[in-house]
């Protein structure tokens, strides 16, 4: 009798630990995603933003009136590409912390539902508890990836937004001087 509860705590733990495991590997995978998305998004703005800054240059100096035009406009630059890179590294801290207090909550609740399982009397309410925090655990995944996706999209939005704006205003420098 005592061998073989024991073997059954010992299934029950296996299945609670496989839960976790599964748990775990599902908001790494989501974090990863988005972390990926993320820094893919930044990356080709500020591709595009070294192209547009290229062509400027390429249209030729003339449309800067003297070398204090250059270094002014160069200055600006580079404070976007700051402020763009600080804004960039906010909101990848902002993204850490939110996966950071996901993966408080999902181990607690892992927890929780092991105690719950090992609690079990039958089988029937054994599965039924397992059934339940295996939807509710996808539930969540599916909630906390859609969250992390918007605030991925968020962080390379305005991360970005320095750089259009010194890319805008490029175009509009070369434009002036070509209609001029």
């Amino acid at each position: 009798m005592t061998i073989r509860k024991t073997t059954k705590i010992s299934g029950v733990t296996e299945q609670v630990e496989a839960a976790v495991e599964a748990s775990k590997e599902t908001v790494e995978a989501a974090v990863k995603a988005t972390t990926d998305a993320t820094a893919k998004g930044y990356e080709k703005a500020v591709e595009m933003t070294q192209e547009h800054v290229e062509a400027a240059v390429k249209a030729g100096t003339e449309a800067f009136q003297g070398y204090e035009d250059v270094v002014a406009f160069n200055k600006d630059n580079v404070n976007a590409v700051v402020r763009s890179s600080t804004l960039w590294v906010q909101g990848i801290q902002d993204l850490n912390k939110a996966a950071f207090a996901l993966t408080q909550t999902s181990v607690q609740e892992n927890i929780e539902a092991a105690k719950a399982i090992m609690g079990c009397k039958t089988v029937t309410d054994l599965v039924k508890l397992q059934s339940e925090f295996a939807k509710a655990s996808y539930d969540k995944a599916m909630t906390e990836g859609r969250k992390f996706s918007d605030m991925s999209s968020k962080v390379a939005e305005k991360a970005t937004k320095p750089l259009g704006e010194r890319a805008q205003a490029t175009f509009d420098t070369i434009t002036k001087q070509v209609a001029a």
